[in-house]
């Protein structure tokens, strides 16, 4: 952004200003004063470079990142991209993270300079509109909704399966489908797992789960740097990857999770679509709430699922019906659309 483009977006009173920062590297965010940050994993950190490497082939996105500032101190810190007529974060919804400790006037204001910034970003790029992450149904609406609200945005949402693993195994056992539960039995009985974290950060196992992922996805291989993502949060301890082997050696199963806070996200699966006679995939997931449980996280996120007349494939409506029997609890989430 060019200091005149900055210049002319200081409020009269002289103290806001829209910036453009680096702000790649998490560990310069403090997760005290900007909580909604990496909040959870698939709007992380994480989520941002995970969706960025697989933008890398195409080059749809520009990506684009600022704060607002009072003083030279950040207020309120946001990752965009410019694509396809839309500012999102690579495909996904925008997180406007504010600090925790403003005070109501002061958030108002921060919040309507970014609102300035992101219609300069549109006047440069041509982008219509921008999407932006709200709150979940679970809570009243939040300062980024009201935010929302105040632009004309229009709201839209879509459903996530949530299980509260903070409870225990029997707990998670207890909201299964009932017909799941003789095939977690099955997969406790017959698989043998191994995992991969920060405690046992083993190479070649997880290249192994890379390899099978191509195998199983018909070709579609991943570049390398995609991995190196997972990689780095396995190392860091924000992420496992579990791998189901049956008593022959066969490699049949892999899933990798990713945490953030409290909550865990079901960020990866692949079973092994030959032997789909057996009941590959339910006990692995099983298994993954529960070591998040064991690892003193709240919430596991099993991802979206889609009613019967969802705009989707017939590939990602299976796929939802089969997260949809590990929980009985679903979480809607908004996300609003700016048009500028």
């Amino acid at each position: 952004m060019s200091d005149r483009d900055a210049n002319a977006m200081e409020k009269k009173a002289g103290i806001w200003l829209s910036s453009d920062i680096n702000i790649d590297d998490p560990i310069k965010i403090d997760p005290a004063l900007f909580p909604d940050w990496n909040a959870h994993p698939i709007f992380s950190h994480f989520g941002r470079r995970l969706y960025h490497q697989l933008d890398a082939d195409s080059a749809l996105y520009s990506a684009r990142a600022f704060a607002v500032m009072h003083n030279d101190t950040p207020q309120l810190i946001c990752f965009c991209s410019v694509g396809g007529n839309i500012l999102s974060a690579f495909g996904l919804p925008i997180v406007l993270a504010p600090r925790s400790d403003l005070g109501k006037k002061r958030k108002k204001a921060v919040f309507a300079e970014a609102f300035r910034h992101l219609h300069l970003l549109g006047e440069q790029s041509g982008a219509k509109t921008a999407q932006i992450l709200g709150s979940t149904n679970e809570k009243p609406l939040g300062s980024v909704d009201l935010a929302c609200l105040t632009q004309s945005a229009s709201p839209s949402s879509q459903i996530n399966a949530v299980v509260d693993v903070s409870l225990g195994e029997a707990n998670i056992r207890k909201n299964l489908r009932d017909s799941y539960r003789s095939l977690v039995n099955w997969g406790s009985r017959q698989l043998q797992m191994h995992y991969v974290n920060d405690a046992n950060p083993d190479k070649t196992l997880f290249e192994r789960y890379s390899t099978f992922h191509a195998d199983i996805a018909g070709g579609t291989v991943r570049a390398q740097n995609y991995w190196s993502v997972f990689w780095e949060e396995i190392i860091a301890g924000r992420a496992e990857l579990s791998l189901g082997f049956l008593a022959d050696g066969s490699l049949v199963s892999g899933t990798i999770v990713t945490d953030a806070k409290t909550t865990s996200y079901y960020t990866s699966g692949v079973y092994d679509r030959s032997k789909f006679d057996k009941p590959l995939g339910h006990y692995p997931v099983f298994d993954a709430m529960v070591r998040a449980g064991e690892r003193g996280q709240t919430s596991f996120d099993l991802g979206q699922v889609y009613s019967i007349d969802s705009d989707v494939s017939d590939k990602e409506r299976q796929i939802g019906f089969f997260k949809k029997g590990f929980t009985s609890h679903f979480q809607i989430r908004f996300i609003w659309t700016v048009t500028f």
